[in-house]
């Protein structure tokens, strides 16, 4: 892991949680509750497993970042002969209680240790490599670089990814109530003026819950993922993007979000978390402009997008944007960190 550096934008509990707790921080249950109760992402994974049986049947399968066991369990229980749930965290030894009280230790064999250390009890290699590694944004936690030393190491020439692909996107949105109340507020604090703070507050990237309505360009992809040749040095990277607008509006924030898909299945299956489906724990993250910017339907923003880890385990977006349209103009160029343990900060309610 990258050297650990202090620096202004740290803050609340993630010192604690992954500067001096590292992958044990996943012990939280209420980390583990809030992917569990991620009704969306917990039964698309468990109705992926269970109508591709005859993926399962009889295969020898490792769950890399197994957490509480679901997916070992889903994977036993769709007909597996083997299922190696591999953990990083103290969180295995519950894992394996997890495991045993429902009467699947004699499938599902829990393995604590990083997947780059551990070996498998009676196996060199495995038919299936299950994970449910995505973080926020996706490439978030840097847990993707393991996906890719553990299909290196353990999975079978011609074995299966589950999943195998994603996709990243960006759109421009609409986001007055947001970008209000991380930017706008700090004009005027009852009556003090601390834009000093909003400096700040720009600089983070937020994870909140988009509406269908709000992005106001089509999506841009930014980068495909294919587990399947994926190299450790093609997960972060700098993409151009252009933004093309769909009506006329005001455009406050650049939103990321990610599609995560299962090509082995025998119907087309992938997870979306744009802001058209269903939300998700991982919701979407969003990026401020310093300043909100008319468009006309037609206009294109134009600009760079580069992601690259930070502090080991967290994420730096930097963009570069400059757009001129008929009924405004704006320049971005900025680094934004997104930092584990930053909640949402607005519910998903409907207006």
């Amino acid at each position: 892991m990258d050297k650990i550096i202090q620096n202004d934008f740290t803050y609340g509990e993630h010192d604690d949680h992954f500067f001096n707790q590292g992958f044990n921080a996943y012990c939280r249950p209420d980390i583990q509750q809030s992917m569990l109760e991620d009704e969306v992402r917990t039964c698309f994974y468990r109705d992926a497993i269970y109508n591709n049986k005859h993926l399962f049947e009889d295969k020898v399968v490792m769950d890399f970042g197994c957490g509480s066991g679901i997916l070992s369990m889903f994977a036993a229980k769709a007909g597996a002969k083997k299922v190696f749930g591999v953990e990083a965290s103290d969180l295995a030894k519950t894992t394996k209680k997890n495991v045993k009280k429902n009467g699947l230790d004699h499938i599902i064999t829990i393995l604590e240790g990083k997947v780059e250390e551990i070996e498998l009890p009676g196996e060199d290699k495995v038919d299936i490599l299950l994970s449910e590694v995505m973080g926020v944004g996706l490439i978030h936690e840097g847990t993707l670089q393991s996906l890719v030393i553990a299909r290196d190491r353990f999975l079978k020439p011609g074995g299966i990814l589950f999943p195998d692909k994603n996709t990243l996107y960006i759109c421009a949105i609409e986001d007055k109530k947001m970008h209000d109340k991380h930017v706008s507020y700090w004009k005027d604090v009852n009556g003090f003026d601390m834009k000093a703070m909003a400096e700040a507050s720009k600089a983070y990237v937020w994870k909140q819950p988009i509406r269908p309505q709000q992005p106001v360009t089509d999506y841009y992809t930014l980068r495909e993922y294919d587990w399947n040749t994926c190299r450790l040095d093609e997960i972060f990277f700098t993409s151009p993007f252009k933004l093309k607008c769909n009506r006329k509006d005001t455009v406050h924030s650049l939103a990321v979000f990610f599609d995560c898909e299962f090509s082995a299945c025998s119907t087309k299956t992938v997870l979306s978390t744009g802001p058209e489906a269903p939300m998700t724990h991982w919701m979407q993250l969003t990026c401020h402009l310093d300043e909100p910017v008319e468009v006309d339907k037609g206009e294109e923003l134009e600009g760079t997008f580069t992601a690259k880890a930070y502090n080991g385990r967290d994420l730096q977006f930097d963009i570069d944007l400059d757009f001129k349209g008929t009924l405004g103009s704006t320049k971005l160029s900025r680094e934004f960190y997104y930092y584990w343990g930053m909640n949402s900060q607005m519910q998903y309610k409907e207006d």
